[in-house]
This record gives structure tokens, sequence and C-alpha cells, in this order.
């Protein structure tokens, strides 16, 4: 009997209910969470306080700053295509394990060498960008995606907490190592590179992919005694070339292009905004710790209530919640100021991603996320990179914020407006064998 297994030989729910219900489920998901912390929540929420600070040292301007965020943006999305091919070539633990070391390259050349701005753009927006796309959120949401199917929005919104807790501790711990350094902000660079060692090993070390499908196919969850079935979730694995002829692929990626460019505008420009308003490093660290801890409360109900409601439901009130935050943000008031606009945009935010990380899977079917994802990544990131960009050149014409929150305000409602309409694709040309294969796996 292989390592694990005797947790099924002992009868009971575990036994039930199959692999999803069993402890090495949770060691699975925890092994994926604690790799998604170091790769992925320090770097797109933590170096909001160490670019800050490199602003004002390197002197740059704006135009610059959101080029550099814009092209990490990018970087994350333009090669999720690549990152798909490389997760159905090579599996998940040598896809992970190459991109755990180029963001440990780039985070040495940000300590090292960057003092200009175009090496900025090019060591993070490039290199660092490069690092958690292809070690990050789509290998760990693709293999999450292959090996849960039940639980699968309970599954995605435990490791995508892991943004929300890294996002939580990294601001407020960076700013006191800056302060505690002279703003050394290349100190902060150096232990993200210690953290993504940290993730190399545990990828290669801690997860055992084929173990781990050996496993699930031992002991599949038993969909009809686990009492979630009240949403909809294909067992037709659609081809790419079928899902892009649906209504439902273009409506998920309107979504997740308008939460992209919300969010990325609120890690970018988010403390530079309330720093030019008055307020202090040290509450600016704090506001982006509320933001996140929010995030993670949107996150975790989106997952519980995912495998009982629809998340296209969910989705409508995320965005919702995420649209009275950017209306709040515009002129914050105080430390309640601060609160009142960055719990709702973090929770909205929060349950949108579990959204559509479940909907593609539950519509498409679990074996066409990768393609799905990775196929949505390209545009929904180049919006959301465009958006870092455009608010970085809007401040610079205007010396303010005030445009670019209207407009995301207005995208946001019609992110709103798609998830009202996205109801499940109907296969009509799926051959029958296909179809099949689907419930068999």
């Amino acid at each position: 009997m292989e390592q694990g297994a005797r947790v099924y030989a002992v009868g009971g729910p575990t036994a039930a209910h199959g692999f999803e219900y069993s402890t090495d489920a949770w060691r699975v998901l925890g092994a994926l969470w604690v790799v998604v912390l170091l790769v992925v929540a320090v770097p797109s929420a933590g170096i909001s306080v160490i670019n800050a600070q490199m602003i004002a040292d390197l002197d740059l301007d704006r135009s610059v700053f959101g080029l550099g965020f814009g092209m990490f943006v990018m970087m994350m999305g333009f090669q999720g295509p690549i990152v798909a091919m490389l997760m159905q070539k090579f599996g998940y633990q040598r896809t992970v394990t190459v991109g755990c070391f180029v963001l440990l390259i780039g985070s040495v050349i940000m300590a090292t060498l960057v003092n200009t701005g175009w090496q900025y753009v090019l060591a993070f927006g490039v290199i660092v960008g490069t690092g958690v796309c292809v070690g990050g959120m789509l290998p760990a949401q693709s293999a999450i995606a292959r090996w849960f199917h039940v639980r699968r929005a309970l599954a995605v919104s435990v490791v995508l907490s892991a943004v929300e807790f890294g996002g939580f501790l990294s601001p407020p711990s960076l700013d006191r190592l800056l302060a505690a350094s002279n703003n050394n902000w290349r100190l902060g660079w150096w232990v993200i590179a210690g953290l993504a060692t940290v993730a190399l090993l545990i990828t290669r070390f801690a997860l055992n992919e084929r173990h781990v499908e050996r496993l699930v196919a031992a002991h599949p969850t038993k969909i009809e005694t686990s009492g979630e079935t009240n949403v909809f979730k294909s067992h037709v694995h659609w081809l790419l070339r079928e899902a892009v002829k649906t209504r439902a692929y273009w409506l998920i990626l309107t979504y997740m292009s308008v939460a992209g460019v919300a969010w990325v505008f609120l890690m970018a420009h988010g403390v530079v905004h309330l720093q030019d308003i008055g307020y202090s490093s040290a509450d600016t660290a704090m506001a982006m710790a509320i933001t996140i801890v929010a995030s993670f409360f949107g996150n975790m109900a989106a997952g519980f209530l995912g495998d009982r409601i629809s998340p296209a439901i969910i989705a409508v009130a995320s965005m919702v919640f995420v649209t009275l935050g950017f209306f709040l943000l515009v002129h914050p008031q105080g430390f309640t100021g601060i609160l009142m606009y960055a719990a709702p945009a973090g929770i909205g935010y929060g349950a949108s991603q579990v959204c559509v990380m479940a909907l593609l899977g539950n519509y498409f079917g679990r074996e066409s996320f990768p393609s799905m994802f990775g196929s949505m990544m390209p545009v929904s990131t180049l919006c959301a990179a465009s958006g870092a960009a455009a608010a970085g050149a809007i401040f610079d014409q205007t010396g303010s914020y005030d445009l670019m929150f209207n407009i995301i305000v207005g995208l946001c409602v019609v992110g709103a407006l798609a998830m009202l309409l996205a109801s499940p694709p109907r296969p009509t040309r799926i051959d029958r064998d296909r179809a099949a294969e689907g419930v068999a796996q």
C-alpha cells in the first residue's frame, strides 16, 4: 500500500467520499498554498511598498513606474498559453521549478543591478513577471482543476487564500524592514529571492504529481454521496476552438479582464494615491493589509458557497462590492475612510477570483482548464497592464487619478452585467466518445 493510502482503509466519511475528503488532499492543498504564498503573494502585493520607496530613490516618473508594473502583469498573462503547454508536456513540478528559478534570478537583479527606469522595467516587469507566471497561479489552479471536482470551488479558495495571507503580512512587514534598514528597498528584494528559493525546494520535495494522480484514480470522490451537486459542472471536456464559439467564454473573459484592471490599479497605484492625498507610509501599508484581509474573507466565502450556489451569481455580487470600494477610494477620510473602501474592494476581488477559476472548470470541464485559463490570460492581463500604464499617464497629465477612478467604476458595471448573462454553454457538436471520457474521468 502506498504511503498515505491508509487514510482510506478505516471507513467513515473519508472512505465514503474519496480523495477530496482525505488528509492527502489537504496535504496537497497545503503544499500548493505555500508555493503560491511565496511565489505570487509577495511579488504581487508586498512589492508595492518596496517600489514606492524605489520611485523616490531612483527618481522615476509615474509613467515609467506604471509601465514596469504593466509589463509585470503582461508577462504573467501573455505567457499563459506557454505555461499551459509546459504543464501538459512536463507537469507541475518541472514547470514550477523553472518559474521559481526565474523569480530568484529576477529578484537578485533587482537587489543588485537596477539603477534606471529601463532596468526596472526589464528586471521587474519581464523577468520577475515571468517567474511569477511560470511558477505561480496557473500551474496551481490547473492542478486543482485536475484533482478536484466535487470540492473544486473550496480547493480554489484555499489556495487563493495564500495570496491574501501573504498580502496581509508582506506590506507592513516590508515597511518595517525598510524603516529599520534606512529605506534600503534592495534588501526587500533579497528577501523575495530567499522566498523563491524556499518555494523551489518545496516544489521539488513536497509535491509528487504522479503520486497524487494515483491516489485520485484509486479513490475517486463520490459525487452522489457528497451532497454538493446543485451547481452545474460539465462532464464534457471542451476543446478551446469549440469554447471560443460560446457566449459564456467571452463573458467570463470580459469579467476576468475588468477584475484584473481594478486589482492591478489598486496594487500599482493605490499606495501612491493614498500618499498623494496625505496618508503616511504606515497608513498605506495598513490599507493594503486591510484590503488583502478583506480579499481573504471574500475568497473563502465564495469557496464555501461556490459548490452550492452558482459562481456566476456570486461573481455579480462581488463586482458590486468592487464598484463600491473604488467609489469610496477617491477621497477617503482617516482610518474610517480606508476601512470603508478597502473592505468592499477586497471582498469583491477575492470572491471574483474564485468565481472565475470555478466557472472555467465547471463550464468547460476540468481537463480543459489550463487551455481555457491560459488563453484568457493574455487578453485579460493586456487590459490590466494597459490600465496600469494609462493610470500613470493620466496622473502625469492631470495631477490626479480621478478620471481613472471613473473609468474603473464604469468597467465594473460592465463586468457585473457580463456575469448576469453568462449561462453554462451547451455542447452541440462534441463527439460522444469525448463526453463519455469526461464522465469516466
